[in-house]
């Protein structure tokens, strides 16, 4: 796998997650909608925009990396999927992933629950399903740092796991 099928798989990932961030919030903005009449234009303004970068980032991947990616004197050796480093790479983007689920999800809960005017009055304790969505916004944090931070260790873990021998990391 050369680094531009790498970005470009980065490229689809990224477009998938901008994409399921606007269906993920189009429940909302549709009920919002029906209350405030201008809202809903509105909604569906500030729609457009991710909806239509994850579509060229879907239909155009290779045309990105190559945009994002320096040029090189020699081209790098191309990567095998099946090697060590191909492994960290993918947790790591896993880890990324998630990162960026859990810092969205913790600015709402950091906004919720440091808001000092009337909506914290306004609404009773947290109930059951919000303080469990406040400690599944936690774990996703602690998870993506942990396959950030240690994607490597994870990645040699999984390998003795399927009974595989340590094999070398392929330095790019």
């Amino acid at each position: 796998m050369s680094r531009e099928d790498i970005v470009a798989i980065a490229s689809r990932l990224f477009a998938v997650f901008l994409a399921l961030g606007v269906v993920r919030h189009l429940g909302t903005l549709i009920m919002t909608a029906r209350t405030h009449d201008m809202f809903g234009y509105w909604a569906a303004v500030l729609a457009l925009p991710p909806l239509l970068a994850a579509v060229l980032l879907w239909r155009y991947p290779l045309a990105v990396a190559r945009k994002l990616l320096p040029v090189m004197k020699a081209p790098a050796a191309p990567l095998d999927a099946r090697s060590q480093t191909a492994l960290e790479l993918a947790l790591t983007a896993i880890g990324v992933w998630l990162l960026a689920q859990g810092l969205v999800a913790a600015s709402y809960w950091a906004t919720f629950l440091l808001h000092p005017g009337e909506a914290l009055r306004a609404h009773p304790p947290l109930g059951p399903s919000q303080r469990a969505d406040i400690v599944a916004t936690l774990v996703e944090l602690a998870l993506g740092a942990w396959l950030v931070a240690g994607s490597r260790g994870l990645g040699r873990a999984l390998r003795r796991l399927r009974g595989r021998p340590e094999a070398p990391a392929s330095e790019p």
